[in-house]
């Protein structure tokens, strides 16, 4: 009887588990708060990126790991390993820091500024938390950016 038990407990419990529809991709609405440093011989890029969560519940972010290219060539590898709570059907912020490639950017630096636009790519994977299950989900994002929107009013550029 208590092996009967046990086995109907872990069956309810595959059914829950499996049963729960999988939860949506975040909406990616863009980034601010852009800071390059220099020192130790790298450069270091930090943003905000913001999202919303279109799914009706609340999940965790446990990690990201994504990669940065800008018009196709690699600029950088950032990785998050820290809890981040995502409200359900709100927006949410996730810093982003990453060293950056120099010698690919600068092979695009022409490109970039003769059309004051670059398309920013993000290939990654995230690793969220709804309730007591875990799970990882791949991540892409592909979509212009204008440069003069990054640069401070009365620039000149």
């Amino acid at each position: 009887m208590r092996q009967m038990l046990s086995f109907l407990t872990i069956i309810c419990l595959l059914i829950g588990v499996t049963g729960c529809k999988q939860p949506l991709p975040p909406e990616y609405y863009g980034f601010q708060d852009l800071q390059v440093v220099q020192g130790n011989g790298q450069t270091q890029l930090s943003s905000t990126l913001k999202f919303y969560n279109p799914n009706p519940f609340s999940i965790q972010l446990k990690r990201a790991e994504l990669d940065v290219s800008i018009n196709g060539k690699h600029a950088g590898h950032s990785l998050l390993d820290s809890t981040i709570f995502i409200p359900k059907k709100d927006t949410f912020f996730v810093p982003v820091s990453m060293n950056l490639d120099l010698k690919s950017i600068l092979s695009n630096a022409l490109a970039v500024l003769l059309n004051q636009e670059a398309t920013i790519s993000l290939d990654g994977r995230v690793r969220l938390k709804r309730g007591a299950v875990t799970f990882s989900r791949p991540f892409h994002y592909d979509g212009k950016q204008d440069l003069k929107s990054l640069l401070p009013p009365g620039s000149g550029f």
